[in-house]
């Protein structure tokens, strides 16, 4: 664990309540990183920063001014940049019957434009041999109904980072895509109610596919990248499956 003492790291996505980008700041910190959090909405990020003790920067990853001058001034502010991860992320459910072109190019700036822009301008900036994590989904290779304009934009966003893996070599930098199937979070939960759905059967029938007989929790995310971050980590541009075995029985079908 000590390695990440010497790491400097920015973390977006990180303005949900008990969501991933929240779980995974937390963790770089807890581990000794020096940590810089950013999202669009700045009410929570405050928040946060205030309780663990690192400088909240806000910023919208579909805006590429905005991302830009997020990497400067934490580039700035930390001296030198180790670590990006990014968790930003939402998904509405829209069946293709309701698509409209605002939701579908608002899919593809949140998880394919955004992060593409993102590593285009971190990878100048991070040190040689840094690290950076982008937060995907399962149902970008395991197909659901419904969620299937966001399960494409990640879908494309983890293309990007296979690409980027390769052009970056001069560089040395790891840059890979974690990929959870559901999470036990609050939102995922009110969102369920949304859609009329109830949480505990909802839950139910993922754990029932889920050889390790239970859903991911924000912790174990944290963790796996917090793993993908660290100087031993020897790989890059992989798409990888922190699921708890799920991607093998794939999701249930009840988004229809």
């Amino acid at each position: 664990m000590g390695d990440l003492q010497r790491k400097n790291a920015l973390v977006l996505g990180a303005s949900t309540p008990g969501g991933m980008g929240e779980a995974i700041a937390r963790r770089l910190r807890k581990e000794g990183a020096e940590v810089v959090v950013s999202a669009r909405n700045a009410n929570h990020l405050e928040t946060l920063a205030r309780d663990i003790g690192v400088t909240e920067i806000p910023a919208d990853i579909t805006d590429s001014a905005q991302i830009r001058a997020l990497i400067d001034r934490t580039t700035k502010l930390l001296g030198r940049l180790d670590i990006v991860i990014n968790a930003v992320g939402r998904a509405p459910r829209v069946p293709i019957r309701e698509f409209t072109e605002a939701h579908l190019l608002e899919m593809a700036r949140l998880h394919f434009v955004g992060p593409a822009m993102l590593i285009k301008h971190a990878a100048e900036a991070l040190v040689e041999g840094g690290a950076l994590v982008n937060i995907s989904s399962l149902c970008a290779y395991d197909a659901l109904s419904g969620i299937v304009g966001y399960a494409a934009s990640k879908c494309a966003g983890d293309r990007i980072i296979q690409g980027a893996a390769i052009e970056y070599r001069n560089k040395r930098l790891r840059i890979n895509g974690l990929v959870p199937s559901l999470v036990l979070t609050e939102l995922s939960r009110q969102g369920m109610r949304n859609y009329g759905a109830d949480p505990e059967a909802f839950e139910r029938s993922y754990a029932d596919l889920t050889p390790l007989g239970r859903i991911a929790t924000v912790a174990d995310i944290a963790a796996m990248a917090c793993m993908m971050v660290r100087d031993e980590y020897f790989e890059t541009g992989q798409i990888v499956f922190c699921t708890g075995g799920n991607a093998l029985l794939g999701q249930p079908r009840t988004l229809a």
